[in-house]
């Protein structure tokens, strides 16, 4: 009599084995286990860091690429303060090869850890443009090494989005990942704040009692001509170059931000199909500056000589002077672009995102740009662009926002880096002195 072959039972959809529920708890348990570690070594090196004395060393962070307010503060930290080590930190191989290769002092923070943490320990100021969290590559540990130093936030922009500290009524304080975040933004002692308008926005996004008041660093390059070294990280193609070298073409700059994962009109491809119609039709060169979040398959192609798109990692500021309009839906580069004198045109979207972005009440009200929306891009470029009927409006909008003058910049806050590196270094100790007395009762 022949047999049926017994099969292996089988298991409801869904369901795990008994080894898959261990796997799934041992690799929950790394997890935490991971995160110990990091926050170990954090406060470790937070605790060593508070008790080691400094060097005249100053450390400067930036993006993955050559960019930003770091950047050019850095540049004239090395011109100027003499007396300092002034050196660029970046995970960026290529890019520590490019500086170096031009004479600037740099540390690859992927070489040496041993070395790249001693630096970290020692310096006696550090320099962000961006969330400590970020500029360590989401890899909290070494932060506690600046602990006793003296941290600088220039942030990356005037504001029209919540940030950090501002977003905890729509946040989960339970989740870790948004506690350290929070915690990061937060750890700079000094927050530069451009205008008095501002003030209360930096204390209520990063929690700071210490503003310093100056331009943005990136700014001064829009008063004057970019030296050599402010052109590392802003190379774009021959073709483009020639483009924006030519005195008579008009050109008009495209700047998405990001928008909490969320797409808008000026990320779709409807949209730049159409300005790339509109360039065509008025002998205009459109270029896009892609943002560094911005997904790939947003990211439209160049039609040579009509819409021209510019890599994320380009430091477009050397540039920016060449734009003879600019296009947005509220990219903090609008602001800094106030100060060309030149028409700023915005989407407006039927309703904020996430119900709280952008809000333009965070900045004063004050006319300077020009609303559209999918139904009238063409018509609105097509009323302002030429004739900029807020060009006065927009110059008060500029002195509100940039109460210092923009061109010096640079070097008020080359006075704060040497303030702070005082302050790091001069620690005041209490001596416990006894007399004769005190002695015979020991």
């Amino acid at each position: 009599m022949s047999r049926k072959p017994i099969s292996a039972p089988v298991k409801p959809k869904g369901s795990t084995s008994i080894d898959e529920q261990i796997q799934a708890l041992q690799r929950q348990q790394d997890a935490v286990l991971a995160e110990c570690r990091l926050d170990l070594f954090d406060r470790e090196l937070e605790e060593l860091s508070r008790k080691t004395y400094k060097r005249p060393l100053v450390l400067f962070f930036g993006r993955q690429s050559f960019s930003d307010n770091t950047k050019y503060l850095y540049l004239e930290a090395v011109r100027s303060l003499s007396d300092c080590d002034v050196v660029w930190c970046t995970a960026n191989t290529a890019l520590a090869a490019q500086l170096t290769a031009h004479g600037l002092p740099c540390l690859d923070m992927t070489a040496d850890p041993v070395v790249t943490t001693r630096e970290l320990l020692q310096c006696s100021v550090a320099v962000f443009c961006e969330n400590m969290l970020s500029t360590f590559q989401f890899n909290p540990g070494l932060a506690g090494a600046l602990a006793g130093a003296q941290k600088i936030q220039l942030w990356h922009g005037i504001s029209v989005k919540h940030l950090d500290l501002m977003l905890l009524p729509h946040a989960n304080p339970l989740d870790t990942a948004w506690r350290r975040t929070i915690r990061y933004a937060a750890r700079p002692d000094v927050f530069l704040s451009t205008s008095s308008a501002l003030d209360s926005f930096w204390v209520r996004a990063h929690g700071g009692s210490q503003l310093v008041r100056a331009g943005q660093p990136r700014n001064a390059v829009l008063f004057r001509d970019p030296t050599p070294l402010e052109r590392i990280g802003a190379e774009v193609s021959p073709s483009q170059q020639a483009i924006l070298e030519a005195p008579d073409r008009r050109r008009v700059l495209v700047a998405p931000t990001w928008k909490r994962g969320q797409g808008l009109f000026t990320s779709a491809g409807a949209f730049y199909q159409r300005l790339a119609a509109w360039a065509r039709a008025n002998d205009t060169v459109v270029f896009l500056k892609a943002h560094p979040f911005m997904a790939a398959a947003e990211r439209p192609a160049s039609i040579p000589g009509v819409f021209e798109v510019l890599d994320a990692t380009v430091d477009v500021y050397p540039w920016l002077t060449r734009f003879h309009a600019m296009i947005t839906d509220y990219s903090s580069i609008m602001f800094d672009f106030l100060l060309t004198g030149c028409p700023i045109f915005t989407y407006e979207q039927a309703s904020p995102a996430f119900a709280f972005e952008p809000d333009w009440s965070l900045v004063p009200d004050t006319p300077f740009r020009y609303p559209f929306d999918e139904r009238t891009l063409e018509a609105v470029l097509d009323t302002n662009i030429a004739t900029h009927p807020l060009a006065a409006s927009q110059q008060t909008m500029a002195a509100q926002l940039y109460e210092t003058d923009p061109r010096t910049a640079n070097e008020e806050l080359v006075r704060v880096i040497v303030a702070c590196h005082m302050a790091a270094v001069d620690r005041p100790v209490d001596v416990i002195e006894m007399d004769a007395e005190d002695v015979a009762l020991v």
